[in-house]
């Protein structure tokens, strides 16, 4: 059963999202534009499920249909992934309604 945290639903903030189609890569563009991010596949993923609506918990799930993993190591990878958009405040979070 997920956890308080894992219920916690992230929203992007103000940013430019850009799919560059020659290489598959998405890029990350802060909205003061100080931030360039550049996201492999499974980041780029995680980022285009953050929608306010999805939480951990919805995200992680998302991830499992599509990959052989175990839920505890994608819970940590995306919780992980999260941390590092929160800490360069690309990301706000509120509790899943």
């Amino acid at each position: 059963m997920p956890d308080a945290q894992e219920r916690r639903v992230p929203e992007r903030k103000v940013t430019v999202t850009h799919e560059v189609t020659d290489t598959d890569e998405v890029v990350i563009y802060d909205g003061s534009g100080s931030q360039l991010l550049v996201l492999n596949d499974i980041a780029a993923g995680i980022w285009l499920m953050i929608d306010g609506r999805r939480s951990i918990e919805d995200i992680t799930a998302e991830i499992l249909d599509h990959v052989d993993a175990e839920r505890e190591t994608v819970t940590r990878d995306v919780l992980a992934f999260l941390s590092q958009l929160e800490d360069r405040t690309l990301i706000t979070w509120h509790e899943a309604t």
